[in-house]
């Protein structure tokens, strides 16, 4: 058989992930002793041995000694950009001394215990001089992206003109928070702009927030606007965020850029053609990155079986194509040289035109290292490539350390690099051999991602292994043959029609594979979400690995030790010494293998008992009854369980809370504050002064820090309760009125209701304790307490909130009158009035047509709430309706598609 080149192996391992090699016919051969082909036992044990090695442990990851150094680049990156420029200076000048001390002890000559310090030094030489290479990088950019006059800029929060230069692609943000309009990001070069009639250059970083006009502008667009430039936070790809007050004015890139962008929207435009199908929303993306035509619900369920990655191009592609083109290349008869200059020339075009995503670079950059590592004799180490393409993105871009693109990107690689080839010797003891690597390597990568996809999304895909396994064979096809299409597109539009349908076929598959997974049963099983979660998922995906080597390692360790007896007649026919020495070998080998399977034994089930325990453990932090702690990020508002009353949070941050209304007893308040991890409090708001809207606030302050107190009230002095309140809390209580307005974190809020005049008295008004104080639900008092309720629209997390205290029937239709745009206005969540009681009325509901009505009501209460009428008109405004009587506490989130409403507790 011809011997395989290393290139030849190289491209092989970028076609197809790595697996344990077949067996050659060298391999069949007996060497040395018999010349006899081994049977198919032999060949098992054979594999057997190479799989558990001597040491009954998988073979040794030499080539991991450069992870260190990549590990000392990424804390380094990570650290650097969030630093002053002159504090990663002084890294970077200490790290420079450091080095100077560690090469002395390194060259110096002497022997003895100070070989051994020379040995650890020299060892931590590579990743100090990292250190110092990045940490000057970071301060370096650092410094160039705020030096100057840019500085005062920022400080000053100023209004700017500017011309700019676009990065990337617009992308789609949370539509705006009052007026519902989208909203889209442009990642973009600041080159020049003008402020207080001062014109200055610049070359700083910027993402800028406008309106639909932004939508069309694409990377290397230079287009200027204006608005107010204001700093981003330290450790962010951007330096500075200009919220757009005007459309801007493009001028489309030409050269490369713009021919990369006429590719994109040609194929785009021919992919139309495949008509409203899945094929036609998915292809752009998976050719060429382009998400943009990616429907909701099909993106969603790409998301719930774990195929997000296949919505865009990834490191795969470039691997594919990488290698179809110097092997095409060599199979016209170029110079391996030319071929491999071809491929990366082909490469260099390709990450131009799908965008240089985090994911794309490091696949780029390691195929390119790859290619030179072959060329110039070394082969290919796969690990060291990795860590080294790390290495040399984060010293060209430092703030890649944040990516979690370029995380999962890295942990993928990682875990196709180091457990992919395991998983597969692994699995084959107990599988078919192509079956056992098509599970493998979706496997190896799930694994190392696992941990990372849970800060993003706290469920887990059940069915992510068997749907990439189905959907993988499609991929490489359609990379190939898609970007065929492209081509063929803007050069020959009348046979770019075959590929683009061969390439449709497959993405059609692909997103039936995702719809089929992601409708079976439990497609999406919660997960503890935050940083607990994460460190519960990797102790649970490294239980997993140890379970499936372990498997392996069994089942190997069996096949050694069964007796070769196939071989033994024909070893005897040859050579009767040879068997004789042979079979006591052999019978001294299985002494021992047997002591040492017993102990390996003994090892394999406290391991196994342990990683049982521990997946115990993550069930029932699934399924614990009654409780379902949140995390940040995890809940955008809640409804508090109070009882026959309101309490509502809306999140401002990871542990603090704007707090609405605090129900009749501080008990549950406190109770629910505390499921929620709530410890500050940002603004109480007492919507008017009925206890069971106000009576329970004084929880707020217990063990919380509470930075503001608001009211409204029919009382035109400060009520006594407010007062005390005010008094036990030390705040400065603000009565509310219409045109008010305010913002704590990412929530913005403004007051709709009362006008600041007061509200006249009038008949239907509550007086006691209770607001709907009537078995009915109508009320019978002087006072004009309920029709004082403060009416509160809030955004918050890319939802918008009404809150309307117990504002009765004749009050929301003057609040109507008063506020025509409320008609207009998205209103994703209505806090219905007066626990559903009868006297709210059917018009406000008619008017906003919420997606969601939230009654806040104590459970099998005497009041009757809430009422049926106020059932019947919540439905027929096409609001589906949350009670916490029915479901207790539950929070409200959005995935930027849906509206979810999850318990908190039971109820």
């Amino acid at each position: 058989m011809k011997r395989q080149t290393s290139w030849a192996r190289y491209t092989a391992a970028a076609v197809s992930p790595p697996v344990v090699p077949a067996v050659t016919e060298t391999d069949r051969t007996r060497s040395g002793r018999t010349g006899l082909p081994v049977s198919g036992a032999g060949r098992a044990r054979e594999a057997a041995a190479k799989l558990i090695g001597s040491t009954g442990a998988p073979p040794p990851l030499n080539e991991l000694r450069m992870v260190p150094v990549a590990a000392a680049a990424w804390i380094a990156a990570a650290v650097g950009i969030r630093l002053p420029a002159a504090a990663a200076f002084t890294v970077a000048g200490a790290g420079t001394a450091a080095l100077m001390v560690l090469g002395i002890a390194v060259f110096s000559r002497r022997g003895g215990a100070e070989g051994a310090v020379r040995g650890g030094a020299a060892a931590c030489l590579a990743p100090l001089a990292v250190v110092v290479l990045v940490a000057a990088a970071a301060g370096a950019a650092v410094l160039h992206r705020t030096s100057g006059p840019i500085h005062n800029a920022l400080a000053g929060q100023g209004v700017i003109s500017g011309e700019f230069r676009a990065t990337g692609d617009a992308r789609a943000g949370t539509p705006d928070r009052f007026r519902g309009e989208a909203r889209y990001l442009v990642s973009a070069r600041l080159v020049s702009f003008t402020m207080d009639g001062t014109r200055s250059t610049a070359q700083t970083p910027v993402l800028v927030i406008g309106s639909h006009a932004y939508a069309d502008i694409r990377l290397g667009d230079s287009f200027t606007s204006a608005g107010t430039l204001s700093a981003a936070d330290a450790g962010d790809p951007a330096a500075a965020v200009l919220r757009a007050g005007r459309a801007p004015v493009v001028v489309p890139t030409a050269g490369l850029y713009g021919t990369a962008t006429d590719l994109r929207r040609n194929f785009a435009e021919r992919s139309e053609g495949l008509g409203r199908t899945d094929a036609a929303a998915l292809l752009p993306g998976m050719v060429l990155g382009d998400r943009e035509p990616l429907t909701d619900d099909l993106a969603a369920a790409m998301k719930a079986t774990g195929l997000t990655h296949l919505t865009a191009v990834s490191g795969a592609n470039c691997s594919y194509l990488l290698a179809f083109v110097f092997l095409a290349a060599r199979a016209v008869r170029l110079p391996r040289l030319w071929a491999a200059a071809a491929g990366l020339t082909v490469l260099a075009a390709f990450v131009v035109v799908v965008r240089p995503d985090p994911s794309v670079l490091r696949a780029a950059v390691m195929g390119s290292l790859g290619t030179v590592a072959v060329l110039s004799g070394r082969g290919k180490v796969p690990a060291s490539l990795l860590c080294f393409c790390i290495t040399v993105l984060l010293v060209i871009d430092p703030w890649l350390s944040g990516s979690y693109a370029f995380i999962l990107s890295v942990c993928a690689t990682a875990g196709l690099i180091v457990l992919g080839p395991r998983f597969a010797a692994a699995l084959e003891r107990v599988l078919p051999t192509p079956l056992a690597v098509l599970t493998a390597v979706p496997l190896a990568a799930q694994v190392t991602c696992a941990p990372v996809l849970i800060l993003l999304q706290p469920d887990v895909p059940v069915y992510s292994v068997p749907a990439n396994i189905a959907a993988a064979p499609a991929v490489p096809m359609i990379t190939i043959v898609g970007m065929a299409a492209v081509i063929l597109a803007s050069v020959f539009p009348a046979l770019a029609l075959l590929p683009l349908w061969v390439a449709g076929a497959g993405a059609g598959w692909v997103a039936a594979v995702a719809r089929f997974f992601a409708e079976a049963p439990g497609a999406l099983l919660p997960w503890l979400p935050g940083a607990t979660g994460a460190a519960l998922m990797a102790a649970a995906s490294a239980a997993l690995v140890v379970s499936i080597l372990l498997l392996g390692t069994r089942k190997a360790e069996e096949l050694l030790a069964e007796p070769e007896q196939e071989l033994e007649p024909c070893t005897a026919g040859r050579n009767g010494r040879g068997n004789r020495s042979t079979s006591g070998r052999s019978s001294g080998t299985a002494g021992r293998g047997w002591r040492g399977n017993r102990n390996r034994s003994w090892s394999r089930r406290w391991l196994a008992a342990g990683a049982a325990v521990l997946l115990t453990g993550a069930a029932l932090v699934w399924w614990r009854p009654g409780v379902r702690a949140p995390a940040a990020g995890d809940w955008a508002a809640a409804a508090c369980d109070v009882g026959q009353g309101d309490a509502m949070v809306i999140r401002t941050g990871p542990a603090a809370a704007i707090v609405i209304d605090a129900g009749p007893e501080p008990k549950a308040l406190d109770s629910c504050l505390d499921a929620l991890r709530i410890n500050t409090v940002d603004l109480l708001v007492i919507s008017h002064v009925h206890a069971d809207h106000y009576a329970g606030a004084e929880a707020t302050g217990d063990g919380r820090q509470v930075h503001g107190l608001a009211f409204s009230s029919a009382e035109p002095d400060l009520p006594r309760e407010i007062d005390g309140l005010a008094a036990g809390l030390g705040l400065v209580p603000q009565r509310l009125s219409r045109g008010m307005h305010g913002e704590r974190g990412e929530v913005q809020w403004q007051v709709l209701w009362p006008p600041a005049g007061g509200t006249p008295a009038g008949p239907g008004t509550g007086t006691g304790t209770e607001s709907g104080a009537g078995t009915n639900g109508e009320t019978n008092g002087e006072a004009n307490e309920n029709d004082a309720s403060a009416v509160l629209l809030l955004q918050a997390a890319g939802l918008s909130f009404l809150f309307t205290g117990d504002i009765e029937e004749d009050a929301a239709v003057r609040l109507l009158q008063s506020t025509p745009g409320l008609r207009e206005t998205r209103i994703d969540v209505l806090k219905v009035a007066h626990h559903g009681a009868r006297n709210g009325g059917a018009e406000l509901p008619a008017a906003v047509r919420p997606k969601l009505a939230v009654i806040s009501v104590g459970a099998e209460n005497t009041y009757g709430h809430p009422s049926r009428d106020t059932l019947e008109t919540l439905e027929a405004a096409g609001a589906q309706v949350a009670r916490t009587d029915l479901l207790g506490t539950f929070t409200l989130r959005t995935d930027g598609k849906r509206l979810i409403v999850e318990r908190l507790r039971g109820g």
